[in-house]
């Protein structure tokens, strides 16, 4: 069976120069690169604890939080709807030591 490629979302760092493009595979890495926790929450419009568990567990995102997100971090809906579904769909698997 063809390995299907793992959705991406491409953000530009909006303050470095030349401007820095990250192709990120998980919302947490999203919001890892796009700025601090208190900025992204503000902007959102969630609070810090939604902000928590939604970089947890994307799939527990609603359409409208995506929506805005995309929105305030100026990227595409239709990717980083893509990563959310693709983590939901399959979470990452415990590691064992």
């Amino acid at each position: 069976m063809p390995k299907v490629p793992v959705p991406t979302v491409s953000f530009t760092e909006p303050l470095t120069s030349p401007p820095r493009v990250h192709k990120v595979g998980t919302l947490a890495e999203l919001l890892e690169v796009a700025g601090t926790r208190k900025r992204i929450v503000e902007a959102w419009g969630v609070s810090a604890r939604t902000y928590d568990t939604r970089k947890r567990n994307p799939g527990t995102c609603t359409v409208g939080e995506l929506q805005q997100l995309a929105r305030v971090l100026h990227v595409s809906e239709d990717e980083l709807f893509a990563v959310v579904r693709a983590e939901a769909s399959h979470p990452p698997a415990a590691t064992s030591e």
